[in-house]
């Protein structure tokens, strides 16, 4: 299917790029192109369509050197610049190198100054052969050439930002199995504990002495249970515990506070941990809430140095939300990413999942702020909010950006250099025409069988055309004559106007006036 597709545009391309040919080879025009030619230059563009996925550089040449002959041949710039453009910038998109596609246009544009004279005999003829390959040909190249490079960009874009994603996966991953780690030493502080008095109050069963010996039995049976799974407890969390990790803070709230106090950080306490009442959260929603304002603490006092902490605590039936927040300090942002890389805000996020909760993190008014919301009822654990915006989308983010740029940039300069030579081009005619008007008045002066030399003394630099390609009068024989301009403007409709001097023998034979209906 994909080459079909390939074939079908292939085909559509060739089409567009050989109607300016069949409608040059109609009678509309007033000297058409003769079959042969029209058929020359359809075969010609289709071979350079066939050749230009593969050999990109043989089509850009063929275009030039066809642009290069159809301009020498026919005096043409018209008809086979279709071709010369998208061919540059098909070679431009699709070539890694740069200079043999320079060369490719420079051979040419060599080649059209040696063949175009030596055809036509027209200086403008060999202008427009030249500026033609620069303009219909480097300016094209230059923007499939930005197109090159913006996809090339895109493309590593794109690789960078899966590398940074499976990075920043693999990092938040390690900080959730650390979190868990956590939560089973937790788990074993908990649980441990609560074995150890269940398997006390089994033995002291055990040693009732109005007790029934079976009964006795039984519970020294379930008291070794007990002790068993206790140790069993202990064995898998010591598998599980990260040596290197120092753990949770058993610190309470109140205890986390003041010792940042202590360290000179300014931090207010809002609420407290547990509701009141004598009412205390489960235990592992407890140590969560101590987790969140440890890790706000802890990125308030290395991300936002001297800013003020407010740490807020509000219990409501069913849950509880505590809240870190700062203002930006001397260091910036308590969110900017640190030499820790947001795994404290991950394997947090993750506890605070595993108890059911959320967890949201971000800038917020003037500074930043950490909030989570615990339920005290155990239930499945939410998916944590995004914590903080990952490495992996800002290089994304930015890549996207520099590919934009890159676009607006080639653009920017394809219209340049179309500009350039649009009015490079309009800025020689315009002084074509001006240097090479013979003055009305001077025309009229000038008497057939006047010396040459006093003829030459009011003669432009520059005659305006070589040779006609309009049927003219017939020149006197031996006769060398010269063609001028009667007024400067390039652009109305008397521009094909003409003063026709003839000289021989040292003097002028004939003067005349060919007017624009000669040309017509």
């Amino acid at each position: 299917m994909k080459w079909r597709a390939r074939a079908f545009g292939d085909a559509v391309l060739w089409a567009g790029l050989s109607l300016p040919l069949l409608w040059a080879g109609t009678s509309l025009l007033a000297e058409p192109y003769t079959g042969w030619e029209v058929a020359a230059g359809v075969l010609l563009i289709a071979v350079e369509v066939a050749i230009g996925r593969s050999r990109p550089l043989a089509a850009l040449l063929l275009a030039a050197s066809a642009w290069v002959v159809s301009v020498a041949w026919r005096g043409d710039p018209t008809v086979l610049f279709p071709p010369l453009a998208v061919m540059a910038y098909l070679a431009g998109a699709r070539m890694e190198r740069v200079r043999p596609a320079l060369y490719g246009m420079a051979g040419p544009a060599g080649a059209a100054v040696i063949l175009v004279p030596l055809m036509s005999r027209d200086l403008g003829a060999l202008f427009f052969a030249v500026t033609g390959i620069a303009v219909f040909g480097l300016v094209p190249w230059l923007a499939g050439r930005a197109r090159y490079q913006h996809l090339a960009l895109a493309r590593t874009g794109w690789e960078r930002a899966e590398r940074l994603e499976l990075e920043q996966r693999m990092v938040a991953e390690q900080a959730r199995l650390r979190e868990r780690h956590r939560i089973a030493g937790d788990m074993h502080d908990l649980l441990g504990h609560e074995l150890s008095l269940v398997a006390l109050r089994i033995g002291g069963l055990e040693v009732a002495p109005d007790l029934d010996p079976r009964h006795r039995e039984a519970a020294g049976a379930a008291r070794a249970a007990v002790t068993a799974a206790a140790e069993r407890l202990a064995e898998i969390v010591e598998v599980l515990r990260d040596d290197s990790d120092p753990g949770p803070s058993h610190e309470s709230v109140e205890e986390l506070v003041e010792g940042a106090r202590a360290a000179g950080m300014r931090v207010e306490l809002h609420g407290a941990e547990t509701p009141g009442d004598g009412v205390r959260l489960p235990p592992m929603r407890e140590r969560a809430l101590r987790r969140v304002v440890q890790e706000g603490l802890t990125n308030a006092a290395k991300h936002a140095p001297g800013a003020a902490v407010a740490v807020r605590i509000t219990h409501a039936h069913g849950g509880s939300v505590v809240s870190v927040s700062n203002a930006y300090g001397r260091g910036g942002s308590a969110g900017s990413t640190g030499p820790g890389g947001g795994r404290g805000l991950a394997g947090l996020a993750e506890r605070v999942r595993l108890c059911g909760g959320s967890l949201t993190a971000g800038p917020r008014d003037d500074g930043y702020e950490l909030v989570a919301r615990l339920p005290h009822a155990a239930g499945p654990g939410a998916h944590a909010e995004a914590a903080a915006p990952s490495r992996s989308s800002v290089q994304l983010a930015e890549a996207r950006r520099r590919v934009h740029r890159s676009r607006f940039a080639a653009v920017g300069v394809a219209l340049a250099m179309g500009a350039a030579g649009v009015v490079f081009v309009l800025g020689f005619m315009v002084w074509d025409g001006a240097t090479s008007v013979l003055r009305p008045a001077d025309f009229v002066r000038l008497r057939v069988g006047q010396a040459w030399s006093e003829v030459a003394a009011v003669l432009p630099g520059r005659t305006r055309i070589d040779d006609p390609v309009w049927p003219e009068p017939p020149a006197p024989a031996g006769a060398v004559c010269r063609y001028y301009g009667t007024h400067p403007n390039p652009f109305d409709g008397r521009r094909y106007e003409l003063y026709r001097l003839c000289r021989s023998g040292g003097r002028l034979v004939s003067k005349d006036f060919l007017p624009h209906d000669l040309a017509s």
